[in-house]
């Protein structure tokens, strides 16, 4: 089995707000995040939208 990334647009659009969101929330001078359960929540929706981007395909 090999994995191959199809450019979904609907996952890379959301890969990229929510990468964003999420990136936002990280404060990297103390190492801390402002709002812990909702960059939880933006992690786990950036995770699953790669998931879409990520594509099995079989090879005969």
């Amino acid at each position: 089995m090999k994995f191959k990334i199809v450019p979904n647009v609907i996952a890379v659009i959301l890969a990229v707000i929510i990468g964003a969101a999420l990136f936002k929330q990280i404060d990297f001078q103390n190492m801390t995040v402002e709002k812990p359960l909702l960059a939880l929540v933006y992690l786990i929706g950036f995770l699953i939208s790669i998931g879409f981007m990520i594509k099995k395909t079989t090879t005969k």
